[in-house]
């Protein structure tokens, strides 16, 4: 019997920010009977609250930043009660600021509440304009200045392929104990590389979900497209794959379910939930 559904957002909730109203209206149903559903994400708390929009998800708890950040019930409003944070440790957050600064790489810089930009020409240092919690800082390793991050983001169309995987080489080589890299898939297509500290992933953070809700993993319903899904695919008691994921999540996944833009995540909430 399914007590809690983990699902991911991007490319399984969601597409380009928007919930479809066939996956709006499962949801609610699956909320309706007392279900718990746990989004489970790369995102940040603000924009997960953004995104989600008035639906009552956030009466449950949040996974977020791929399980380095859990939060209790209550998480769209900003006053909060986290269940745990891990952060990299500053010398490390220093020597891959330091890298990137000198290669010339974009690179996202997030804390909990906030995120720090590169500035591009014709910008300047500050509080961006399009949103509370994003700033602008000349060098990535001005981030710093605000402490331990999170975690560090790196995309493909600002930074190409190539500089991608020399930042992935780059931390996998030099930091082999002290970090976790995670890359992320849209519609197949590599776009994006996040860093974490070691041992972060969607499943640690669900774990900590289930633990403090007293449910069994063996009891939830875990819905995902990409890589960074896989683990908790493959260990909760139903694992349901989208469509369009990566061959390496579709062979430990339970069912299949259509693509995001197919409403997959309603397919497999009325199959096995309601």
């Amino acid at each position: 019997m399914i007590k809690l559904v983990a699902t991911d957002l991007d490319g399984t909730l969601v597409h380009d920010r928007k919930m479809h109203k066939k996956d709006r209206a499962a949801l609610m149903e699956v909320l309706s009977k007392g279900i718990p559903v746990v989004p489970v994400t790369t995102r940040m708390r603000y924009s997960s609250s953004e995104m989600l929009g008035d639906v009552p998800i956030y009466r449950s708890p949040l996974v977020c930043m791929n399980g380095a950040h859990v939060i209790g019930p209550g998480w769209d409003d900003e006053i909060h009660k986290e269940w745990f944070k891990k952060t990299h440790d500053i010398d490390t957050a220093r020597a891959i600021s330091s890298y990137t600064d000198e290669k010339g790489y974009e690179m996202t810089t997030i804390f909990g509440e906030k995120k720090f930009w590169k500035t591009r020409d014709g910008q300047r240092p500050g509080p961006h304009p399009s949103d509370s919690i994003t700033h602008l800082v000349e060098r990535n390793q001005d981030a710093l200045e605000f402490g331990e991050p999170i975690s560090f983001m790196m995309h493909d169309d600002r930074n190409g392929k190539e500089g991608l995987k020399d930042i992935e080489n780059f931390a996998k080589v030099n930091f082999k104990n002290k970090v976790t890299v995670h890359r992320h898939h849209r519609m197949g297509d590599w776009v994006a590389l996040t860093i974490y500290p070691p041992r972060t992933n969607k499943l640690n953070g669900l774990k900590i979900v289930c633990k403090k809700m007293n449910i069994s993993l063996d009891d939830v319903l875990a819905i995902g497209d990409d890589l960074v899904d896989k683990e908790m695919i493959e260990a909760s008691g139903i694992g349901v794959a989208m469509g369009d994921s990566p061959d390496e999540v579709r062979s430990v996944a339970d069912d299949l379910a259509p693509s995001c833009t197919e409403q997959g995540s309603s397919w497999a909430l009325n199959k096995h939930v309601i």
